[in-house]
């Protein structure tokens, strides 16, 4: 199973990785539009056939059995159907992809996340959803939705949201309870979370820790900074309001608030200071807590969640439709069955920390109401975040991008650079990798 966020813990993960528009239009596949994309598919249209439907990593003793009834309840309901089910595995997924877009060969319904989705469609390889399916903005979470809409492209919508994550706060009430914090009001936005941090740093003589992560993308978006220019061909995310919160977290790592490490090769990670009870706030999906009982069980007690601080993150899957399917009616009505309420509400039962992208699921009581435990108000505040959540990270977003964003973060933080300087220095690299 692919993994989402950072934080989700499948045992089958891949990285997800952009495929190089570049590439893909090299080798012959399509333009930046098709027609093939745009065509409308007829509703009416008898249902017959063979299709292909690809997954992503999720072949497996948890999967397969789901994975087989589906077909058969989709083949029974509509007989003189056939759906030949495959799965890729987790590692070289961008790879796969890109060679059956350039082969010809894409799946008729194939799992994309929207990074992914975003570098076929530009070649007019994935069917046009928000012409096809007219129920679209009312049959599926706005977030998941929009995750599928891209500026560059014209904001119509390429995949149907199927299963998707977010991040909740986590909290070390012991580690706040001994620096004199109170775990009942905990921070819920950025600026509450410094203030806290300064108090656990000032009591505990700078032995313990609230913070320990440099700012990204996230940051600097709940800053109320717009990554991108509206056309979505340029960034611009050097904004006196991202300047503003990097000048916050560099005042915050010279105070001390911050292990010193964080911006060097040693730095392990939020998650792990967090296990390592090293530092007392970390963020993780809705299973955080169900999953640190495995592995950390002494851990579990001390844990306290929360809403994610401002704006939560989405981390999403969909399931898309190849424009150039030899059956697109049966492709289409496949498409939609696999990610309808009901069947997406039985996919996440066996995928803790997920959620369904069927906006009917907003009204099962199984989301929206705890249990009293901690891992039960965690699953809630999980579901809540998810309803505003914001997939942060642009399609177009690469590793390179990210390595040079990180480093002229750690720049302003030294005090090497303004917070001007390096996020107009981030913004020009940024381009000058968007255009190669």
């Amino acid at each position: 199973m692919p993994r989402v966020r950072a934080g989700f813990t499948p045992a089958a993960v891949a990285a997800i990785a952009a495929i190089s528009t570049v590439a893909l239009s090299g080798c012959g596949v399509g333009g930046t539009s098709s027609d093939a994309a745009k065509q409308s598919v007829a509703a009416d249209a008898p249902l017959k056939g063979t299709i292909t439907f690809q997954t992503w990593s999720l072949k497996n003793d948890k999967f397969t059995p789901y994975f087989t009834g589906l077909v058969q309840d989709f083949e029974t309901r509509h007989p003189g159907t056939t759906i030949n089910w495959i799965d890729q595995p987790g590692d070289g997924y961008t790879d796969k992809v890109t060679s059956q877009v350039t082969s010809g060969s894409l799946p008729d319904v194939v799992n994309l996340p929207p990074d992914i989705a975003h570098s076929v469609a530009k070649v007019g390889g994935l069917l046009d959803l928000t012409k096809n399916v007219p129920t679209l903005a009312q049959d599926y979470v706005h977030s998941g939705v929009a995750a599928y809409g891209y500026a560059d492209l014209g904001a119509d919508s390429y995949g149907l949201p199927w299963y998707l994550g977010t991040d909740i706060s986590l909290w070390n009430k012991a580690m706040l309870q001994r620096d004199g914090l109170d775990p009942a009001h905990l921070p819920k936005t950025f600026d509450d979370l410094l203030a806290q941090a300064k108090v656990m740093h000032d009591r505990s003589g700078g032995k313990d820790y609230l913070m320990s992560r440099p700012p990204g993308l996230s940051d600097i978006v709940n800053s109320g900074t717009a990554l991108m220019t509206s056309d979505g061909k340029k960034f611009a995310f050097n904004t006196p309001g991202a300047a503003a919160m990097l000048d916050k977290y560099t005042a915050a790592y010279a105070a001390g608030y911050l292990p010193s490490d964080v911006l060097t090769s040693t730095y392990e990670g939020n998650s792990a200071l967090f296990n390592k009870q090293e530092v007392a706030w970390t963020t993780g999906g809705g299973n955080y807590i169900q999953s640190t009982q495995q592995t950390n069980p002494s851990l579990t007690p001390l844990i306290v969640p929360s809403p994610a601080l401002d704006t939560a993150p989405l981390y999403v899957q969909g399931v898309s439709v190849a424009a150039k399917s030899k059956n697109l009616p049966l492709a289409l009505a496949f498409a939609e069955f696999v990610t309808d309420d009901t069947n997406q509400v039985n996919f996440v039962k066996l995928a803790p920390g997920y959620l369904p992208g069927s906006a009917a699921s907003a009204n099962n009581p199984a989301y929206s109401k705890s249990d009293g435990t901690a891992q039960g108000d965690a699953s809630v505040f999980a579901y809540q975040d998810m309803q505003k959540a914001v997939n942060f990270t642009p399609p177009v977003w690469t590793d390179a991008m990210n390595t040079v964003l990180n480093q002229q973060i750690a720049l302003a933080m030294t005090g090497k650079e303004s917070a001007k300087q390096a996020l107009d220095n981030a913004v020009n690299r940024a381009d000058q990798l968007l255009d190669q």
